[in-house]
Parts: structure tokens; sequence; C-alpha cells
């Protein structure tokens, strides 16, 4: 437990309403309550010199979920955990057409794990420094924002470099509306303050912190023997796998295609290394860290859902309704997401071992959304009987 800093004692502070948070919506945050004069000071020179109020950029995907483009690389985040200090360091836009919103939502979750650029980051405020020409494929904060919403087909972004986007180009584009003060609630801080994640300050260690670096180490690995394999075989596919996810859609898509070549020589060397590139990617996924990392953030949860269920028995109850409704919705809609993957006739059980085992995962994630989803519903029931259902 972390020692109870006074300065929060009465003090109130903004938290994001889970429950009016769409896909796509974008944060803006300035980190002015940072720990550190150096931290403090980095934020102010890039709000400074993009000529903004904000340095950094998030995006949620599907509530509560935040993704966002640091220097461990591109995380998620959970917006449940998160307030700020002031509204001044904040602004949280929306974009104009919510079916563009929503496709940018899904596009950004495609990032994730890609690694950060602090070269692309300062050639963004600095575009007519020569000596700033970064040639690595990593990204940053706006920058990812900005190419889900170009991948989105969103007009205004088709002729627009997202690596030369700032916070500050966001902060002024007419085709988001600022919604701020719709999604910002004044709330007296929380108990646990001290173990939330400040969004305008200091960031708390999370069980998946290690998730994106784990993720990208998985795809260095593979992305040797899947470039060997398209060197040798050239018109077997033009699409290169950027990251691990694309890695598993990749391999997939690689064994379903081998299954149905003929039996000549070439074919049999390209069945032979793609057992060898599936049996790779199922020994990583396999090896154990990625659920430990799981299982601490789920055994992490549940310590919030069991006091939520412990105290919906009382007459007076710490429990935040519009939180709990956002949350319920938010899990549901965590489900439909995390299903989605399941069950493709495209992709029939035994085609991969790695697939096999992703949808296994998958499954074990589902189970654990579907006791929280039960638990939550229960406690709402239970502390508010006359609320509207979730």
């Amino acid at each position: 437990m972390i020692e109870r800093n006074p300065r929060y004692d009465g003090l109130h502070v903004f938290k994001l309403d889970l429950n009016a948070m769409q896909p796509g919506d974008v944060i803006l945050t300035h980190n002015a309550e940072a720990a550190r004069a150096k931290g403090k000071m980095t934020s102010d020179l890039i709000a400074f010199v993009s000529r903004g109020n904000y340095s950094h950029a998030l995006m949620c995907t599907v509530p509560p979920t935040l993704i966002e483009a640091t220097g461990d690389g591109v995380t998620n985040l959970n917006a449940q955990n998160c307030f700020i200090h002031d509204l001044k360091h904040i602004r949280v836009l929306r974009y104009s057409d919510p079916a563009i919103a929503r496709a940018a939502a899904s596009a950004a979750m495609l990032f994730f794990a890609k690694g950060y650029s602090v070269p692309h980051a300062i050639a963004s405020v600095l575009p007519d420094a020569p000596r700033f020409r970064p040639k690595d494929g990593g990204i940053f904060c706006s920058a990812l924002v900005a190419a889900a919403f170009r991948t989105a087909g969103a007009p205004e972004f088709a002729a627009v470099n997202p690596m030369r986007v700032t916070p500050a180009w966001l902060q002024k584009s007419p085709h988001f509306h600022d919604v701020t003060d719709d999604l910002c609630q004044r709330i007296l801080s929380p108990s646990n303050i001290e173990e939330m994640n400040a969004l305008d300050g200091i960031r708390m260690p999370s069980p998946m912190a290690g998730q994106s670096a784990l993720f990208r180490s998985y795809f260095g690995r593979l992305s040797v023997p899947i470039d060997e394999l398209m060197a040798a075989h050239p018109t077997l596919t033009e699409h290169r796998p950027t990251n691990f996810f694309e890695c598993l859609q990749f391999i997939s898509a690689l064994c379903v295609a081998a299954s149905w070549l003929p039996d000549g020589e070439e074919e049999r060397e390209v069945k032979r290394k793609a057992k060898v590139i599936d049996a790779l990617a199922l020994e990583l996924l396999s090896e154990g860290k990625l659920q430990a990392m799981e299982d601490a953030a789920e055994a992490r949860d549940e310590e919030s859902i069991q006091y939520t269920l412990s105290e919906s028995f009382k007459p007076n109850p710490d429990i935040n309704l519009d939180d709990t409704v956002g949350m319920i919705r938010a899990t549901r809609a965590q489900i439909i997401s995390r299903s989605s993957i399941l069950n493709d006739p495209k992709r029939p059980p035994g085609h991969s071992m790695v697939w096999d085992e992703w949808e296994r995962h998958t499954r074990r994630s589902l189970a654990y959304f579907e006791r929280r989803l039960s638990a939550l519903t229960e406690a709402l029931d239970r502390a508010f009987p006359a609320a509207p259902k979730a």
C-alpha cells in the first residue's frame, strides 16, 4: 500500500466519465504535474515549440482502454485508473464522423507494441532541422492518432504525413470538437489516488507495463524467418507483418494457404518453412511471460471488484454509479471486441498451432471478463436497485 499523500486530503480532481467515452476520442495532455523538473520542462518545450498547449496525445480504442505511444512503445492504459489534477492540463476531442472515429480506434489497436521513435517525435516539432531525418520504424503519440485516422479514411488526413502531426496540430484541427467538459467529472480525490495514473503527471507501474516490449521481442524473433520466407518466395505475398499481432494473422493465413498448395518441391519447402515459423510462434506464446502479466493484472482488478461487491451490501456504499455503469458497458464492449477473432471459418481449428493457442488464450481472457461483468452487474443491482439497467 502506498502511503497517503496529504496533498490530496480534501482535494478535488477530475476523472474521465467512462459512460460517456467513445471509441476514437482523442485526449491531449500537458505533463504539468511531473515528478521531475526535466519532465515538466520537456512537456513545456514541446507545447511551446509546436505552438500549442499540450505535449502528449492518447486515443480511446474500446472504453475504458486508451492507447498511447510513450518511451516504452505503443501501450494500453486503463482510463478507470486515471485522473487529472486540473482541466487546464487536458483536452478531449471527438471527431465529427462517429463511424470514422470507430474505424480509427480499430486501426489504432493494430499499432500496439510498435516501438517509440524519439527522432520522429523531435522531427515533428522541428520539421526544418536538417539533422533530423529519422529512418527508424517507430512512432510517437500524435503520429499514432494521425495514422489511425488516415487508415480509417478520414479525408482531412489523406494528404497529411502522420510523422509531422503534433498535439498542437490535433488541438487546432477544425474536424474535432471539444468534449472536455462533457467527459471530465470533478470528484473528491479517491482514497487510492496514489495508486492511480495522473494523465498530467506521475504514471504508476502496471503489471502489463512490459507487454509492449515483450511483443516487440516476439516480433523480432519471428520477423527473421518470415523475411527469409518472403525473400525466397517473393510471389507468395506482398504484405510483410509489422508487429506481433500481424505476425499471428500472417502465420494463420500462411498455414491455410500452404495446406492447399500442390505437392511440388517448392511447395513442400514452403510448407516446411510455414511449420517452422508456426512452431516458433507457439513456443514464444506458450513460454508463460504473457500469462504471468495477465494473471497479475487480473489479480489487481479482482481486488477492486471484490471491494465493490462488499460495498454493495452497505446502506451507503462507496460505489460511483456512473463509473460502475461505464465499466459494465465497457466490459461488454471488450467481450465483443475480443470475441471477434473466434470461430472464423477462414481459420479452422488445427490449421495453425499458434492460432489455436491464441484462441485458447482469448477464451481464457473472455472468461475473466464475463466474471467481471457478472460481479459488477450484481453489485450495481444491489447498491442501486432503482437505477436504469446498464
